[in-house]
């Protein structure tokens, strides 16, 4: 005999063969399906969800001479100042990371920490530092399990200045979670 079990939240069928007897077979355990959209932080612009709730001036989606990247400008015009991207809470076991392109400019040196967010605090306030280089772009890859968010509920994350003073600009781009 085969049971058919739909399973709404995942939008899978997965059928599950009975035993011989009649007894019924325990259905294999699953991680939890990754949330629409939430992996998508920052494309071109804002995934589906997220929220720019920076205490840095920020513009999003910049045009670069003429590349099809549309960055986040941030400029921390005063210490410990960053790009908050936000979201409603979201379990984070269906991810192992975070990865993103940063710029420094022409000018790079830029001392800045990731940090990853749960109700609004700071999970580890160290987070994960990140020195920016000049005259190109840097891509930046950490496992949640470094910046102590992995298989929990967290509400965002901060490209934060690292240093009590003003920074010269970065751009951020093509931020997203990690399967």
């Amino acid at each position: 005999m085969i049971r058919h079990i739909i399973i709404l939240s995942a939008l899978t069928s997965l059928s599950v063969a009975a035993p011989a007897g009649g007894q019924q077979a325990a259905a294999p355990a699953s991680q939890p399906a990754p949330a629409t959209g939430v992996a998508n932080i920052y494309g071109t612009a804002l995934g589906e969800g997220w929220q720019n709730w920076s205490w840095a001036k920020t513009e999003l989606s910049v045009e670069l001479n003429g590349s099809s990247r549309r960055p986040i400008l941030v400029d921390p015009q005063a210490g410990w100042q960053a790009l908050f991207l936000h979201h409603d809470p979201f379990d984070t076991t269906p991810y192992r990371g975070i990865s993103m392109l940063l710029h420094g400019r022409s000018v790079g040196g830029q001392k800045l920490k990731i940090v990853a967010i749960s109700d609004g605090k700071p999970i580890n306030e160290a987070g994960h530092p990140v020195t920016l280089t000049a005259n190109g772009w840097t891509q930046v890859v950490i496992p949640l399990e470094q910046l102590g968010a992995a298989n929990r509920m967290i509400d965002g994350f901060w490209i934060q200045n690292a240093t009590p003073d003003p920074l010269p600009y970065f751009y951020a781009a093509e931020i997203k979670l990690e399967q």
